[in-house]
């Protein structure tokens, strides 16, 4: 509440009044004459004191502008990358000279909009974009900046939903039965078969199955995911929340593990990682993809991605309960109760296992 009343100074010409909100002092001016300036300038400082953020003015690009400094001072270099790339391409050209406490859900539905209309951008895309503005004015809101909280933003019915692709049970035999790929035309044993396998039967992400360390990873037959490597060799903690977890390897698995750790022994290989590059380092993700390309053409496998592995793990567990799928694979779970609740029951993990372990042996039995 304003205690302070305007003054007339005469130097400027104006009515002023000081008043000081949390600790921040601010000046509000009139440069009408008479009684109406000086209730202007009151009526400034009481809006602003009142509800602080209709009184602000700023432009949506200098707020802009700070989330980006708070992206790469707080986030990874790929997801402030990411992000920073969305700002810059589609919501500051459509958003960007707006007022902050002028910005309506609808402007936010316009960045949207006009980015799948000028672009035709898939509806990952979109949803990420979302995401972006959805954690921008999440920061804007704890600095006080809005109170804008959009509920509605949807994404243009017309966006492309990206085709799952699935490892056929005949591209799965082929998997297991084969480790050669070629190389300058030439057979040889792919160094990443293992690694293939290793994903089909854990449903891994890439990342996740570049950061697998040996020793410290692997406990018998239980996996522990700690950490993930992105495409820019930056050690993270994972894609959300619930990336990392332990898991039980079926028997098939633990071969797997075994196999790959004796062709390492036999290559006179030291890392420590459980599938490194031929360097001994971590996976390179580029070499890893033109590998796997290499390996589907050489073995007439219809060609997927890195990734799609994982949808193939899911694919082939369509008997697994959904609660032991998402434990392993490391999905949120839909229902708060069970997120905050629930806990790894005694026996689960093996549970988890048998349904992987089965499930493979059923296609491997056919010929």
């Amino acid at each position: 509440m304003r205690i302070s009343e305007a003054y007339w100074v005469d130097r400027y010409h104006r009515w002023q009044v000081n008043v000081q909100r949390d600790g921040k002092r601010k000046t509000f001016t009139s440069t009408l004459t008479g009684r109406k300036g000086k209730l202007e300038a009151e009526r400034k400082a009481d809006r602003w004191l009142e509800d602080p953020t209709s009184a602000e003015t700023v432009q949506v690009g200098r707020l802009l502008d700070q989330y980006e400094e708070y992206l790469k001072g707080t986030k990874s270099a790929g997801h402030a990358s990411q992000y920073c790339g969305f700002i810059r391409l589609y919501i500051r050209p459509v958003i960007g000279l707006i007022r902050i406490n002028r910005l309506t859900e609808g402007d936010l539905q316009d960045v949207i909009d006009r980015a799948y209309a000028s672009r035709k951008l898939s509806a990952k895309t979109l949803r990420d974009i979302r995401g972006c503005m959805m954690g921008w004015l999440k920061w804007c809101r704890q600095h006080g900046k809005t109170r804008l909280y959009p509920e509605t933003l949807a994404i243009p019915a017309g966006a492309k939903r990206p085709e799952k692709r699935i490892v056929s049970p005949d591209g799965i035999i082929t998997l297991f039965r084969s480790d050669m790929t070629t190389w300058r035309g030439k057979p040889v044993q792919d160094w990443y078969i293992h690694a293939y396998r290793f994903a089909v039967i854990t449903g891994l992400r890439p990342g996740e199955l570049t950061g697998l360390e040996d020793k410290s990873d692997i406990k018998g037959s239980k996996v522990i995911v700690r950490r993930s490597i992105n495409v820019r060799r930056e050690i993270t903690q994972g894609k959300n929340h619930n990336a990392q977890r332990t898991f039980q390897l079926p028997e098939i698995g633990m071969e797997e593990v075994k196999a790959q750790r004796a062709m390492l022994k036999e290559a006179g290989m030291i890392s420590p990682y459980l599938f490194p590059g031929p360097d001994g380092g971590p996976l390179v993700n580029k070499n890893f993809i033109r590998a796997w390309k290499r390996y589907c053409r050489a073995n007439g496998i219809p060609e997927t991605t890195l990734y799609e592995l994982r949808h193939t793990y899911v694919s082939i567990n369509k008997e697994m309960p959904e609660g032991l799928k998402k434990m392993v694979i490391g999905h949120s779970r839909d229902m708060d109760t069970e997120g905050t609740y629930g806990h790894v029951m005694a026996g689960d993990l093996q549970k988890a296992a048998d349904y992987t372990g089965q499930a493979i042996k059923s296609i491997l039995a056919k010929k």
